[in-house]
């Protein structure tokens, strides 16, 4: 299984993913599976002692009686239990964009094959395969074959889903890939400038504003190889020689000039009321 993996955004930027190694995803399965548990149990018995049906029921389960009872309640408890199991994934990662309770604690998340946090489509199709993956329950063994084997970690709910499991604890100024995945915007509360001869979109802007508030954080090289990557394809828009801007000796400079004129653009032409909304997406 390869360790890191080097992913090109929707902006042309390389980042660089690490995968997350068995024993973390495991270690998070096993909290999951805990909190799972818990709740399984906290609604069956709310279930139980809040509806007089369910009480008569208990009552004749406890004596030997109605057998007819005991069976359609056995299934309509092993459907709750799956039901509920397989909730509790894709609710969480849906929500939390590729996270759960385990995973969070464990420093691990869910994302796209293109580097973009996962959605509820995404975090139910990986799910739907975990009874596959579990097989013979409750042992993954399947799913721990199948991840050994594949070069990038994946059981088959991650091949069906496309995603990946990384780490997202990285250092401030090290690799940066994940918590770029996990709050970079789609677009919705920013808006494309329009340029010369094209539009800088919403996604390159928030990763512009993060860079730029970063970038004394970074070491020469990482710093320039991140503006140059950043800079390189808006340099058309801006009516700027591409080999010019390349081959200049102050080439860092330049590029980060020409990415604060576009924020400050953007900025000006950003309606206060949207303004105000903006999360800052980060690159790091």
């Amino acid at each position: 299984m390869d360790e890191n993996i080097f992913i090109a955004t929707p902006d042309h930027v390389s980042l660089e993913f690490e995968f997350a190694g068995p024993g973390s995803r495991f270690s998070a399965y096993l909290l999951d599976f805990l909190y799972s548990v818990l709740l399984m149990i906290a609604l069956i018995l709310l279930m139980l002692f809040t509806s007089a049906a369910g009480i008569r029921s208990l009552v004749s389960l406890l004596r030997g009686e109605g057998s007819w009872i005991a069976s359609w309640g056995t299934a309509l408890l092993i459907f709750m239990l799956f039901a509920i199991h397989w909730g509790y994934y894709v609710f969480f990662e849906g929500l939390w964009h590729g996270s759960t309770p385990g995973k969070r604690s464990l420093g691990i998340r869910v994302i796209r094959q293109d580097g973009l946090p996962i959605g509820f489509r995404e975090a139910a199709l990986r799910n739907l395969l975990r009874v596959a993956d579990m097989l013979p329950p409750p042992c993954y063994i399947l799913g721990g074959l199948v991840a050994h084997f594949d070069r990038h970690g994946r059981r088959l709910g991650d091949m069906v889903a496309g995603t990946y499991v990384i780490v997202e604890k990285f250092a401030p100024a090290g690799r940066s890939g994940a918590a770029w995945a996990t709050r970079i915007e789609k677009g919705g509360s920013r808006q494309a400038l329009t340029l010369p001869r094209g539009t800088v979109s919403p996604q390159q802007i928030g990763l512009i504003e993060q860079f730029l508030a970063r970038r004394h954080d970074l070491n020469p090289e990482r710093r320039d190889r991140l503006v140059w990557q950043i800079a390189e394809p808006l340099l058309p828009l801006l009516l700027e020689d591409h080999e010019r801007v390349a081959q200049s000796p102050d080439r860092t400079a330049r590029c980060e000039q020409l990415l604060l004129e576009i924020v400050e653009l953007a900025q000006s032409n950003r309606p206060k009321s949207t303004a105000a909304k903006q999360p800052s997406p980060t690159l790091f």
